[in-house]
């Protein structure tokens, strides 16, 4: 009896190690420079979590993105799975910081995680290995031994366009593409300041650039050969070439975090070795073609556009005005679009100079939006004015490859007899004939005149007499 006890009471102890070895949090390198996540992770072995709570707010640092992934180990013939979910952090600022004790909630269970301390802002020299993302847990049974595994991921440069005009749109983008299966083999290194220097390589002279922003790097989930894919958008921009100087895009590499394998992993010991891999994506040539021949060659806009017009009113009385909007919408480089220009100039359809407006949008490799010329019109004389006989827009049309012009619609109509008197007294002549109703229209004859001059002279003569005997009286 006393046997089956102790027994029993052994085999509740190892239920209970077993059930806590479920799940184990763990730390990413303590040292890291400014441009790399820190990292906190929970490793979950044989059922994936459904919710989990509880991940720290650390002083200095910015909670970032959560990254998932899934492992399998196979020994001999039996398979086992562990579920990784990894927090995130962004440096602020250098200097040291405290991850203080913590409770991760894991499907309403409760997961103890000790505190630690580490630093920012020292980068490791460059030949050096990472530090461990998954330190060893003291009491293992000895320096596991880590195996190589060939991982399903590329770096690659899409530049869709190889022959382009000038004015074009160029459409770059830097990708980096990983299997899902693979994604626990993988972390950016020193992204911040690797992508600096691969945009500077990317950058072309002869070209108007407009870089999309992204506030941070986001996975996409896709399908390539029937596998699943998680693919990171590094860098995106939009190039209009000025000149027909080809762009030459080189070879650009990016250095990553390659984990090796434990050849016996457990959730209890050190079950990645990192180290480093250049990935490098295939440089790109794009032939860039001058405009055919054309008086307007170099001052119209390349792409493809419509026009869009409205106006607050198709007939005024004479002096009376209207306002005119004439859109450019379209595809290409909206903030270089040019004014229309000006066929003939009518003095009697007054068109003062346009206030412009615009609205672009940069996405998937394209810029597109409108642009805005609001006109403000005055009629002078009665008739009909068809605003295309005005002005006109040219533009060289990437789809058709010939140049194309927009020409407004609208006629603007001006009813009513001239009236010159009506013309004047529509003016502002300012305030000195506005005072004109209150003064008196009375005649004032030329001799009153003459009896104010000599009131004014006897004035000034007694005035003078005074002023004298004074300064006779205070000299003695």
């Amino acid at each position: 009896m006393k046997n089956t006890v102790v027994l029993f009471l052994c085999f509740l102890c190892w239920a209970v190690g077993a059930r806590a070895q479920e799940h184990t949090i763990e730390y990413g390198p303590t040292t890291i420079p400014i441009e790399q996540y820190f990292t906190i992770s929970l490793k979950s072995g044989g059922t994936k979590p459904t919710k989990v709570e509880g991940f720290p707010e650390i002083e200095g640092m910015q909670k970032s993105t959560q990254k998932s992934f899934t492992t399998t180990y196979t020994r001999g013939t039996k398979k086992s799975v562990v579920y990784t979910l990894t927090q995130q952090y962004a440096p602020l600022r250098e200097g040291e910081f405290t991850v203080k004790p913590f409770t991760l909630t894991v499907d309403g269970k409760s997961i103890l995680s000790p505190g630690i301390k580490g630093r920012v802002g020292a980068t490791p020299p460059a030949g050096a290995t990472p530090g461990d993302s998954l330190p060893v847990v003291p009491g293992g049974a000895g320096a596991p031994e880590f195996v190589e595994v060939k991982e399903n991921a590329f770096l690659t440069l899409h530049v869709p366009k190889q022959r382009v005009y000038v004015g074009e749109a160029v459409p770059v983008s830097l990708w980096f593409y990983v299997a899902d299966s693979d994604l626990g083999l993988l972390d950016f290194y020193e992204f911040n300041t690797q992508i600096s220097g691969i945009i500077g390589q990317l950058k072309q002279r002869s070209t108007l650039e407009e870089v999309v922003q992204q506030d941070e790097i986001t996975p996409e989930k896709l399908k390539i050969g029937g596998k699943d894919f998680t693919r990171y958008k590094l860098h995106e921009a939009v190039l209009f070439p000025i000149t027909p100087q080809p762009l030459r895009f080189p070879t650009v590499g990016l250095r990553m975090i390659k984990y090796k394998i434990a050849k016996n992993p457990s959730l209890l010991t050190q079950n990645r070795l990192p180290e480093y891999k250049t990935y490098t994506a295939k440089g790109s040539e794009v032939t860039v073609r001058p405009l055919p021949p054309h008086p307007l060659r170099d001052q119209v806009a390349v792409g493809a556009f419509r026009l869009e017009e409205q106006v607050s009113r198709n007939t005024i009385s004479l002096n009376q005005n209207l306002v005119y909007l004439l859109k450019i919408v379209g595809e290409g480089n909206i903030r270089t679009l040019p004014t229309p220009q000006h066929i003939a100039v009518s003095s009697e359809l007054e068109i003062y100079t346009p206030e412009i407006r615009q609205n672009v949008q940069v996405q998937q490799g394209r810029m597109t939006g409108q642009k805005t010329f609001r006109y403000f019109m005055v009629g002078h004389q009665a008739g009909g004015y068809p605003l295309r006989e005005l002005f006109q827009w040219v533009y060289f049309n990437t789809v058709t490859a010939r140049y194309d012009t927009l020409r407004p619609a609208f006629t603007v109509r001006v009813r009513g007899q001239e009236d010159q008197n009506t013309f004047i007294r529509a003016q502002d002549v300012g305030e000195f004939y506005n005072i004109a109703d209150t003064e008196s229209n009375q005649l004032v004859g030329l001799d009153q005149f003459k009896e104010v001059r000599l009131y004014i002279n006897v004035v000034l003569a007694v005035m003078l007499g005074v002023a004298l005997v004074i300064f006779i009286v205070n000299r003695k």
